[in-house]
């Protein structure tokens, strides 16, 4: 494929993205309308300075426009290939392809009356954490709350906290961490 064009589909796939028109986009990166359009449609070269201020209005970085297309298979991650880490019957699964995003994704399978750690730990970055299955209580610097399958809760960052299966069933919890750190 030209790369004009491929750095014009990247840059309406961008603007789509953030449900921007065409002069929107070209108002806030102080280039015309038309000049836009062909850019997008691959009939012109935009400068570096040109494809800098796109960067800057679309909040992307700048080396993002000059990425490969990334092939959809090398962001899959399989079941059976899944990154995994085991440690006294603790079970971390990595679900994100690599930690090259700006989040990760992990599944934590608990045996009954298991703790993720003896002591809470904290960690740079937002956690999301669903409980999938079992019922779990979670000590968040110095409160616990029990949590039951499909609840959800938000961990600050740098907030202590551990996990533990209060019940008879091995409990599942997929959590999200931005950015990632695990």
């Amino acid at each position: 494929m030209d790369l004009s064009l491929q750095l014009g589909q990247k840059i309406k796939s961008y603007r789509l993205a953030r449900g921007l028109t065409i002069k929107e986009l070209a108002e806030a990166s102080q280039i015309t309308s038309s000049m836009l359009s062909q850019i997008e449609r691959g009939q012109a070269s935009p400068s570096l300075n040109t494809i800098r201020l796109l960067s800057i209005a679309l909040d992307e970085p700048l080396y993002r426009f000059f990425l490969d297309s990334p092939d959809i298979q090398s962001d899959v991650v399989r079941k059976e290939n899944r990154r995994q880490l085991i440690d006294q019957g603790i079970h971390y699964e990595v679900l994100t392809p690599d930690m090259n995003g700006t989040i990760e994704m992990m599944q934590l399978t608990l045996p009954p009356k298991a703790k993720s750690c003896q002591e809470p730990l904290a960690h740079k970055g937002e956690e999301v954490a669903l409980v999938q299955s079992g019922t779990v209580e979670l000590t968040l610097d110095f409160e616990t709350c029990v949590l039951y399958a499909g609840d959800s809760v938000r961990i600050k960052s740098e907030t202590k906290h551990t996990w533990q299966n209060v019940g008879e069933e091995p409990a599942v919890v997929i959590f999200a961490v931005s950015p990632p750190s695990f």
